[in-house]
């Protein structure tokens, strides 16, 4: 089994990942994207988000795909803000005017830790640097929330649904984020929101990283 890596785009639009296909957290306002769940058609409303944002930006995503299947083990995806009204429920909402917006990564768990969230958020920066974008910013949750002493008040309010759903909605860990090169820009006990600057301070991954990594997933 062999890993590549393909841009989000028109030709490769069915080829996302599977819950990355059924979310809308990010695409819809929160109110629409209820009844949507409620009596819609979550695939639908988001096949046709990706068809708009294709259309007048390009690419919005890139997937991890393998040989011998046709869904993605990973998919990241990148926006403008405007293209993002459900990132209004975090609490640390707004992103920032001068920003894109890494909303969000979804991997199946058996690919997960093993260096393929920083391939795929590398390869957006690399893109959105590319377009000449002068920040990118993303809200991630803290992995060691359940640590806290305050959690389970925490977890009784809106912020709690949220952190429920990270997998459902890909949100990212502040781990990940700040092993990528990003920044807490807006804190919070629970989902800050982070900044990287663009383009970044470090060197972003090369082809022989990608390919290293490729080999460690073909030996799973």
């Amino acid at each position: 089994m062999s890993v590549t890596l393909i841009p989000v785009d028109q030709e490769n639009l069915g080829r996302i990942h599977p819950q990355a296909a059924r979310s809308i957290f990010w695409e819809l306002d929160a109110e629409t994207a209820a009844t949507v769940i409620t009596s819609g058609d979550p695939i639908f409303e988001k096949e046709a988000w990706l068809s708009g944002i294709l259309i007048d930006h390009g690419p919005c995503g890139f997937s991890a795909t393998r040989s011998d299947s046709a869904y993605a083990v990973a998919t990241v995806f990148y926006c403008a803000r405007e293209h993002a009204p459900g990132s209004a429920q975090l609490p640390t909402a707004p992103v920032s005017s001068d920003a894109e917006l890494l909303s969000s990564l979804f991997i199946d768990p058996g690919f997960a830790g093993i260096g393929m969230e920083a391939v795929l958020i590398d390869a957006a920066i690399m893109e959105l640097v590319g377009r000449e974008i002068s920040a990118i910013e993303a809200f991630g949750w803290r992995d060691d929330f359940f640590n806290r002493t305050d959690a389970d008040e925490l977890l009784s309010g809106p912020v709690g649904d949220i952190l429920r759903s990270t997998p459902e909605i890909g949100l990212m860990s502040v781990s990940v984020l700040e092993a990528a090169g990003f920044k807490v820009v807006a804190d919070h006990p629970v989902l800050p929101r982070l900044r990287l600057e663009l383009p970044p301070q470090r060197d972003l991954l090369s082809v022989a990283d990608f390919e290293f990594l490729r080999e460690r997933v073909e030996a799973c």
